[in-house]
């Protein structure tokens, strides 16, 4: 989807985790797609839960995109500890823009 969308600026991402013994598989893709090094500024996570696929794609992202402008990450978790460790782990993330505003809900 990224590499035929070479102009996108902005990329909502819904997870819903209804079927628990399903998880998507995630692959880096072996170049950055065109949209992360010249266009998207603003990134929108809702339903993260922080699983080992969720961070590889939110590192890939952060890392691979220069115009990053707002990143906002929305989680499920009631529970303010679980909250708590997936923002730390979210700002401990190298990031490609130093300008980035991030949000976590």
């Amino acid at each position: 989807m990224l590499r035929d969308s070479p102009k996108l600026k902005s990329l909502k991402l819904e997870q819903c985790h209804i079927l628990q013994a399903w998880r998507p598989c995630w692959k880096e893709p072996n170049s950055v797609p065109e949209c992360l090094l010249s266009s998207l500024e603003a990134l929108e996570w809702v339903g993260y839960e922080g699983t080992e696929e969720e961070k590889e794609v939110v590192a890939f992202i952060l890392r691979s995109a220069n115009c990053l402008e707002k990143v906002s990450i929305c989680s499920n978790s009631t529970d303010p500890c679980k909250k708590l460790e997936l923002v730390k782990e979210l700002l401990f993330l190298s990031r490609c823009s130093s300008t980035c505003n991030f949000i976590f809900d």
